[in-house]
């Protein structure tokens, strides 16, 4: 009985490449990538969709045809003098009120005299009122917020704002701060300061009332207004 001779199989493989999964072809070589930065493409950390809410400075000279007959205290007890129900009620809820003697009236909280509500006048520094921790508040700046989702004194980034021509024909740049918090501000909602109801009038109608905001926390562009 004959053998037959056995045969070997050749496979060339180029210097260089690697076997394929057969064993058979080679796998074309993979060329390395230059390893770079990852680009910075986002606004700080988005915090998703809030509702967008306003709040101004309320005036006595508004009421000065009502009945003063509700009298106002400090949390001291002393009285800072008689208003319209009206007015009062319109400045607990706004937080903020310029007085017709010119002072600036300001909700200072619960407490035992008159109402239960008492209030504070303040002084020069803070034209515009005052938010949570003693915060002088801003308008077209600050912003009231649910502290348990924004800390208070964090610079917040609202892209809807950003672009926005204000009453003074200048345009906002979407840097807000949370200075003040409200006891209807839970959660994801926004309330932006303004200095009156027509300014609130006024930055509405050219947010076409899209009362929507997606605030961004961390934003390089805002960390101008974080205080040291």
């Amino acid at each position: 009985m004959h053998r037959l001779p056995f045969l070997a199989l050749l496979v060339l493989v180029p210097a260089g490449a690697e076997p394929g999964p057969t064993g058979k072809e080679p796998a074309p070589a993979m060329e390395k990538l230059p390893a770079t930065p990852k680009p910075n493409v986002c606004c700080g950390y988005p915090l998703g969709e809030f509702r967008l809410t306003f709040y101004w400075i309320a005036t006595e000279a508004a009421h000065l045809m009502e009945d003063s007959e509700t009298l106002l205290f400090t949390q001291r007890g002393f009285p800072i003098g008689t208003f319209p129900q009206k007015f009062v009620d319109e400045v607990t809820l706004e937080g903020t009120a310029m007085l017709a003697d010119g002072r600036v009236l300001n909700y200072d909280g619960r407490c035992r005299w008159g109402t239960g509500r008492c209030f504070d006048t303040l002084g020069r520094r803070q034209p515009h009122g005052r938010g949570v921790q003693g915060r002088t508040l801003v308008p077209f700046r600050s912003v009231a917020v649910d502290p348990r989702v924004i800390p208070i004194g964090e610079a917040v980034y609202v892209p809807e704002l950003d672009g926005i021509e204000l009453p003074d024909g200048s345009f906002h740049d979407g840097c807000v701060r949370a200075d003040d918090q409200g006891g209807g501000i839970k959660e994801r909602k926004m309330d932006f300061f303004v200095a009156s109801y027509e300014d609130f009038g006024w930055i509405a109608d050219r947010l076409w009332w899209r009362m929507k905001a997606s605030p961004h926390v961390e934003e390089p562009k805002c960390g101008y207004l974080v205080e040291p």
